[in-house]
């Protein structure tokens, strides 16, 4: 295996790793999977991409989720918006971690939202093992309070 070095101008290192054709493979099944299960998203499904002792960070949450409170969390979120849908819009690999692009959609109230946000995912037996979402919370929440006040 090798591993691509690049500089950045403040002299630090940032590695692309190419992942194995056995990460490779698991990275491909589990987006596909994930892609799957943002479709028509079921918290007990989603159960089924992460690994029994992974821990996730998604916000609003302040510290790292078990996969039961992940379960848990979704749960809570899709009961709030029911048609909430993900998309995935593009995705990559680096060695045993996955970076997904995607794009959520919703209603609240009547009003379509709309934002786009990343996952980052490592992979460990075909599961998550540790990941970490990133979105512009100041848009969603922008979004959610003109929602309210068309309300």
């Amino acid at each position: 295996m090798y591993e691509v070095i690049f500089m950045s101008s403040q002299s630090r290192t940032h590695k692309f790793i190419p992942p194995t054709p056995a990460q490779f493979a698991a990275a491909t099944a589990w987006v596909e999977r994930f892609e799957q299960q943002w479709l028509n998203p079921n918290p007990d499904h989603l159960a089924e991409l992460k690994h029994p002792d992974t821990q996730n960070l998604i916000p609003p949450m302040t510290k790292p989720a078990n996969r039961q409170e992940v379960v848990e969390f979704f749960r809570t979120q899709l009961t709030r918006v029911p048609d909430f849908k993900l998309e995935v819009i593009r995705w990559a690999p680096t060695g045993d971690t996955v970076m997904i692009e995607w794009e959520a959609t919703a209603r609240i109230k009547e009003t379509p939202l709309t934002w786009r946000g990343i996952d980052r995912v490592s992979l460990r037996d075909g599961r998550t093992y540790a990941g970490q979402v990133f979105w512009d919370t100041r848009r969603v929440a922008e979004q959610l309070a003109a929602a309210a006040q068309g309300a």
